[in-house]
C-alpha cells in the first residue's frame, strides 16, 4: 500500500508547480525515506501524470516520490523557457521543497527522468549539491547542437520541440524566426548555456545514463564524449527506447531492471548485481545485449567509393570522371519559410532527393562494428551553401536494405568551385552485418527525416580517384573485418 497527495510547490517568482507525493504505507523510518524526483518529458501532454505510475512504483518498493509538472505544462503556472535557467531555478526548488516539507532522508536524494527529465537530471547533477545520484535517460548534452547538427537545422527541433503546445516564453516563435533569416549562430548562443555537458567537470555523484541507439532527434555521439568526461562511479545503458526509437521487450525489461539496481545501490546500500562492467549496449540487428568496461573499437577497415558505384579496400591510383549530387527543386516556391510552417510535409515532392550508390561485395564472414562509423566525401559545388548526407547500409543476399548508420554535413561558407574535403561523423552504433550480405554507401543531397533540406539549388561533383580518394571508416569489433570476396 503506499499513499499519494497532491501539492503545491511555490516558484521564486510566485509561479506554482503541481505536484503529486507518493509515499509508502507506514511511519517513515527515523532518518526519513530514501527519495526520488522524477520529471516527465517535454510537450502539449508532457505532465506529472506520465510519472506517477514509476512514482507509486517506487513508494510500494520503500522509496518516496515526487512527481511534478515543469512550468508551462500539465497543471503548473508559468510559461516555459525550454530547458532555461527558470526551469534549473525550479529544480533546485523542488529539490529543497522535498527535502524541508517531506519526511525523507535528504542526503538520498535521486533525479531522474527521461528527454526533458533527462535534462533536469543533468542539471541536478551539477546544480543541486547532496543530491546522491541522477538517472537522465533519452536526452542530448549540447543543446546547440541539437539544434542545428554538423551545420544543418534540426527536423527534430523545429518539428518537435519548437511545435509543442506548451505555454512557451517565445522561444518557439525567435527559434523559427532564426532559422529564416539565417541567423542559426544567435539560436546556437541562445541554446548553448544549458547545455549538460558544460557542466561534466562539476558532476561528483554517481550517474546512471540510459539512451537509445536509433533516438531519431538524439544521436548518442555527443553523450558519449561527455560520459568519457564523468567521474566514477558511472554507468551507460546504450540500447533500445528514445525517441521514436526500437525497441523489444528484452531491452525495456534489462533497462527496468538496470534503473531499479542503480537506485537501491546508491539510495538503499544495496550490493546486488554490482560488477566491474561499465557499459551494456545492445547489438543489432537483434537485441544481445554486451556488458564491458568501455565502448570502444578494437579495429578498423577502410572502404573506397568507387567511380563504378562499388565500394574496394584498394584505393583508386588513377584520374576518374567525377559523380554528381545536385539539390534542384520541382516546386521552387517551397522555401524554408513554407517547410517549418507545414512542418516540412510535402518537402520531397518539392525537392526530390538525388543519390549516388556504392555497393560492396558480399561479405564471407561476420561484420561487427562498433562506434561511429567516418565519411571523408572529396567534393566540388556550385554554391557556398550545401548538405551532403551519407549512409551505411546493409544489404541482404533479397535485395532488402537496413539502415545501419547515417551522417550529414552542411556548410554555408563554401568557396563555390573549389575542392574541400568533407568529414562526416555518422551516428554511432552496434551493428552486425552477416556473412552473405553486403554494405551500401548512399550519398545524397538530403535526408528530411532529420535535418532540413537547403531549399536553394546547387549542386556539387562527388570525385572517387586517386587524387582524392572519398572513403568509409569502420569500426570494428572484435578485430573483425570484410571477408574477402
Amino acid at each position: 500500500m503506499t499513499t499519494e497527495d497532491p501539492h503545491w510547490i511555490p516558484a521564486n517568482d510566485g509561479v506554482r508547480l503541481d505536484a503529486t507525493v507518493c509515499l509508502p504505507d507506514g511511519p517513515p523510518p527515523s532518518d526519513g525515506w530514501p527519495v526520488v524526483v522524477l520529471v516527465h518529458g517535454h510537450g502539449e501532454n508532457g505532465s506529472k501524470a506520465t510519472t506517477l505510475p514509476r512514482g507509486r512504483g517506487l513508494a510500494s518498493r520503500g522509496y518516496a516520490s515526487v512527481c511534478y509538472s515543469v512550468r508551462g505544462q500539465g497543471g503548473s503556472e508559468g510559461l516555459s523557457f525550454h530547458l532555461g535557467a527558470q526551469e534549473l531555478f525550479d529544480l533546485q526548488t523542488v529539490v529543497q521543497w522535498t527535502r524541508d516539507t517531506l519526511p525523507v532522508d535528504g542526503s538520498r536524494v535521486a533525479v531522474a527522468g527521461s528527454s526533458q527529465g533527462g535534462w533536469h537530471s543533468w542539471m541536478a547533477a551539477a546544480h543541486c549539491p547532496g543530491v546522491r545520484t541522477v538517472v537522465p535517460e533519452n536526452i542530448f548534452v549540447d543543446f546547440a547542437d541539437f539544434a542545428v547538427p554538423d551545420g544543418a537545422l534540426s527536423t527534430w527541433f523545429f518539428t518537435r520541440t519548437m511545435r509543442r503546445r506548451v505555454m512557451t516564453a517565445g522561444l518557439q516563435d525567435l527559434a523559427r524566426q532564426w532559422a529564416i533569416e539565417g541567423d542559426w549562430e544567435r539560436l546556437r548562443a541562445w541554446l548553448q548555456p544549458l547545455s549538460p555537458r558544460i557542466f561534466a567537470h562539476r558532476i561528483r555523484c554517481p550517474v546512471l545514463c540510459v539512451h537509445g541507439w536509433h533516438d531519431v532527434g538524439m544521436p548518442a555521439n555527443d553523450l558519449l564524449r561527455m560520459f568519457a568526461l564523468l567521474p566514477q562511479p558511472k554507468r551507460l545503458l546504450l540500447g533500445g527506447g528514445g525517441h521514436d526509437g526500437q525497441d523489444a521487450k528484452s531491452a525495456v525489461a534489462l533497462r527496468t531492471e538496470m534503473v531499479d539496481r542503480w537506485l537501491a545501490r546508491w539510495l538503499l546500500g544495496s550490493n546486488e548485481g554490482d560488477d566491474d562492467s561499465v557499459v551494456t549496449y545492445v547489438e543489432r540487428p537483434g537485441w544481445v545485449h554486451h556488458h564491458t568496461p568501455a565502448l570502444q573499437p578494437d579495429g578498423a577497415h577502410t572502404l573506397y567509393l568507387r567511380v563504378d558505384n562499388t565500394l574496394s579496400d584498394q584505393a583508386p591510383t588513377a584520374p576518374a570522371a567525377n559523380h554528381n549530387v545536385n539539390h534542384v527543386p520541382t516546386d521552387p516556391a517551397y522555401t524554408l519559410a513554407t517547410a517549418l510552417h507545414r512542418d516540412l510535409a510535402g518537402t520531397r515532392d518539392a525537392w526530390p532527393r538525388e543519390e549516388a550508390r556504392f555497393e560492396g561485395a558480399p561479405l564471407t564472414s561476420d561484420l561487427t562494428l562498433l562506434g561511429a562509423v567516418q565519411f571523408q566525401l572529396h567534393v566540388l559545388s556550385n554554391r557556398p551553401f550545401f548538405q551532403i548526407h551519407a549512409e551505411l547500409h546493409d544489404v541482404a543476399p533479397d535485395g532488402s536494405a537496413t539502415l545501419i548508420t547515417r551522417g550529414h554535413q552542411g556548410t554555408r561558407t563554401a568557396v563555390p568551385a573549389a575542392h574541400q574535403v568533407v568529414d562526416i561523423e555518422a551516428r554511432a552504433i552496434a551493428y552486425r552485418v552477416s556473412a552473405g550480405h553486403h554494405l551500401r554507401v548512399v550519398v545524397a543531397d538530403q535526408h528530411p527525416d532529420y535535418v532540413v533540406p537547403v531549399y536553394r539549388p546547387w549542386r556539387a561533383r562527388l570525385y572517387c580517384e586517386g587524387a582524392r580518394p572519398s572513403c568509409v571508416r569502420l569500426p570494428t569489433s572484435s578485430s573483425t573485418s570484410p571477408g574477402a570476396p
